[in-house]
């Protein structure tokens, strides 16, 4: 961490531009996406912080679910596996991959962020969906969106 300093959104932009990202200034703070891949990332000052999210989810995908036990159940299994990253709900804008980035953080170290977002939201892809659909994934499933192999010790 350089310093307890606020984090600047000129400072991300540019860092971002550098990576290749393009980047557009919205209501309170950035949108960032890829050239080739069309993703966008939502960049937000939160105080001094600053909180990076992508949407999984929006309103009308999460409308189709029967019900959405089995979405927060495999969100919750998901979030057990440290994956650098929290989820977001809202009902008025649907479910979220977050990261919170403290106050000094480098603004040349947001496209790592960015690709362990794309990383988490595309391992966990059919995962979710089928969660949508109302599937409880087992601990074996998860592990293998991600490309582990379970060691066989208990949780």
């Amino acid at each position: 961490m350089a310093d307890d300093a606020p984090i600047a959104l000129h400072d991300i932009a540019e860092a971002c531009r550098e990576a290749g990202y393009v980047v557009a200034e919205i209501d309170r703070g950035l949108e960032v996406s890829g050239a080739e891949d069309g993703g966008a990332f939502y960049l937000f000052p939160e105080g001094d912080w600053l909180q990076v999210r992508c949407q999984v989810f929006d309103p009308a995908d999460l409308d189709q679910a029967r019900s959405l036990d089995a979405l927060f159940e495999t969100i919750a299994r998901a979030q057990f596996r440290l994956i650098g990253c929290r989820f977001g709900f809202d009902v008025l804008t649907g479910l979220w991959l977050v990261a919170d980035l403290y106050p000094g953080f480098d603004p040349e170290r947001l496209p790592a962020v960015l690709e362990q977002l794309a990383f988490v939201w595309s391992s966990l892809g059919e995962v979710l969906d089928a969660a949508l659909k109302g599937t409880v994934v087992d601990e074996i499933a998860l592990d293998a969106a991600f490309e582990l192999e379970p060691d066989g010790r208990p949780n």
